[in-house]
């Protein structure tokens, strides 16, 4: 009975872990990419899968020049982050995330959720008036 209560909560562990581990990868890019932007866009993703984050980086810009969209944001904002440079992908994620559209895979990104904060309208305190002195004082 322990063995089988053991192998329960080991399981459990296991099953409840697994997302907390698991790693964004990059989007497949929409249909229809000139055969430039595709080129680019797969060596980004090869350059990526292989950990050379800086060349993916490189890659997926091009095909942000030629073919701009959410997935191109996306992907060159994971690049960014995983290269190291989380001021930079903020801005690439708030774009991947302006642009989605219904594109769930960004819109639900655990990434896109930490680094893009939802924009809350501060209102500044008015900035204090040195009191009126007239020239006699």
């Amino acid at each position: 009975m322990r063995k089988i209560l053991f192998s329960i909560f080991v399981l459990g562990l296991i099953f409840i872990s697994a997302p907390i581990f698991a790693e964004e990868q990059p989007l497949p890019m929409r249909k229809g990419l000139n055969s430039e932007a595709s080129q680019h866009h797969s060596k980004g993703i090869e350059s990526f899968n292989q950990g050379n984050y800086d060349e993916a980086y490189k890659h997926f810009r091009e095909v942000l020049k030629i073919a701009p969209s959410a997935e191109g944001y996306f992907n060159g904002a994971l690049s960014l982050h995983k290269w190291g440079y989380p001021k930079e992908a903020a801005n690439f994620f708030y774009y991947a995330k302006k642009y989605a559209n219904a594109n769930v895979n960004i819109l639900q990104s655990d990434l896109v959720k930490q680094y893009v904060q939802p924009v809350q309208s501060k209102r500044r305190a008015p900035v204090p008036q040195a009191p009126y002195r007239s020239e006699g004082s």
